[in-house]
C-alpha cells in the first residue's frame, strides 16, 4: 500500500471531520475522536450547536430552484439558461455555480441531435415521374407496388 502525503487525512474538510465526530458519537467519546481527527472540542461543539451556515441554507435554497427549474424544462436547460431565469427573478447566482450545482446532483441537460442532410437534390440524373399520385389505395391487387429502404446499423458497424 502506497504512504500518504504527511498532513493527509480522509475528510479534508473541517465540516466533513465534524459530521464524521457527530455520527459516531454513540460508539467513541468525543474528546478522543477530536483529538485523534486533530480539531478543538471547543471547535466541535460550537459547529454542532450552532445551525446550518447561510452558505448552506442558501445552497439548499438554489439547489431546489434549480431542480424546479431543470424540471419544467423537461431536462433541457443547462447552467446558462437556468442561471439566467433565476437573475430575471431577482436571485443572485451564477451560471458556475448553477453548473458545479448541477453536476453535484448529476443533472445534464439533454442536448438536440443534429439532423444529417442525406438527400442531395442539386444533381443531374434523371428524377423518375409520380405515378402513384398519393393514391394508396389501388383499384385491383399487384397494381402498385412501393418499397423503403431502411438503414438498420449493425452491431460490429458499416461493411
Amino acid at each position: 500500500m502506497a504512504s500518504q502525503p504527511a498532513g493527509w487525512q480522509v475528510l479534508q474538510e473541517r465540516w466533513e471531520i465534524y459530521g464524521f465526530i457527530a455520527s459516531y458519537r454513540h460508539l467513541y467519546p468525543i474528546e478522543k475522536k477530536c483529538k485523534v481527527s486533530k480539531v478543538s472540542r471547543n471547535g466541535f461543539y460550537r459547529w454542532y450547536t450552532s445551525g446550518p451556515s447561510k452558505r448552506v441554507l442558501e445552497c439548499s435554497l438554489f439547489t431546489d430552484l434549480i431542480k424546479k427549474k431543470f424540471d419544467l424544462s423537461k431536462r433541457r436547460y443547462g447552467s446558462t439558461r437556468i442561471a439566467a431565469q433565476l437573475k430575471r427573478k431577482g436571485y443572485c447566482i451564477s451560471r458556475g455555480r448553477v453548473s458545479v450545482i448541477m453536476k453535484a446532483n448529476h443533472w445534464f441537460s439533454k442536448h438536440k441531435k443534429k439532423v444529417k442532410v442525406t438527400t442531395d437534390s442539386n444533381h443531374g440524373y434523371v428524377i423518375c415521374k409520380n405515378l402513384l399520385n398519393r393514391e394508396f389505395n389501388p383499384s385491383r391487387l399487384n397494381a402498385v407496388w412501393v418499397s423503403d429502404i431502411t438503414y438498420i446499423p449493425p452491431h460490429q458497424g458499416w461493411l
